[in-house]
């Protein structure tokens, strides 16, 4: 009988997940993206302007389903997550993967995207640490990690590393996020980070010597730091049960 009560709990919030993820991801690909203004040419270099895709040229019906396909499947496996944080992983899963797309057609992070991911995020820890019962402690564990992720990035971007301060800025999210499944799926979340931007900048310079981009060999880090609190999950085994 608690079984059955648990499955329907659990396809209750993936369901739920889906349709809010989806729902994030759709608004700020067809609402936000296009009305998002261009980088200044004086501070980015003509040369980069020419070769990056303008913001509203991004809004395409395969992007669209691409993005809408995984912020469902995204939004569902945060089921698997604590209740109280599945606010937050409603936003990474639909809000930001629309940030990271757009990092990865472009090479940028655009601020004022990321502060609408911000702001919603923290509306969402808000709302669910109101619903749900919520450790002070918990909110205090991703607030610490997601500043220390953050100041490890900012001193790699420092040393000049290739990083930008966009991947700085999300960089405080992948700690926060996977500071929900604990300290253990915190530093898994950046490990996971970090194995998943070799892996993409091995297979970005493979295909780019048969296939040539004005890029170069440079390439977004924002999926890698999207997808590291996914393989924190993975291997994390819902802690919450």
């Amino acid at each position: 009988m608690f079984g059955a009560a648990l499955s329907w709990d659990v396809l209750a919030a993936a369901g739920a997940g889906a349709a809010v993820s989806l729902l994030l991801a759709i608004v700020h690909l067809r609402v936000l993206v296009p009305r998002l203004p261009e980088p200044d040419p004086d501070e980015v270099g003509a040369e980069v302007i020419a070769a990056k895709p303008r913001y509203r040229d991004l809004v395409t019906p395969a992007r669209t389903a691409v993005l809408s396909v995984l912020a469902m499947a995204a939004g569902a496996a945060t089921s698997q997550v604590p209740a109280w944080g599945r606010g937050i992983w409603w936003v990474w899963a639909g809000s930001v993967l629309t940030l990271v797309a757009v990092d990865q057609a472009t090479t940028f992070l655009p601020v004022r995207l990321w502060r609408w991911c911000l702001a919603e995020g923290l509306i969402a820890a808000a709302v669910t640490a109101a619903l749900v019962s919520t450790r002070p402690a918990d909110l205090l564990a991703c607030l610490v990690l997601g500043a220390v992720t953050a100041g490890l990035f900012w001193l790699v971007w420092r040393l000049g590393a290739g990083l930008g301060f966009g991947d700085v800025r999300l960089a405080a999210g992948t700690g926060a996020v996977g500071a929900v499944l604990g300290l253990e799926g915190g530093a898994a979340a950046l490990m996971a980070t970090a194995l998943t931007g070799v892996l993409i900048g091995v297979g970005t310079t493979l295909v780019r010597r048969f296939r040539p981009s004005p890029w170069g060999t440079v390439f977004g880090y924002g999926p890698a730091l999207w997808l590291g609190p996914w393989g924190a999950l993975a291997v994390s085994g819902a802690p919450w049960q």
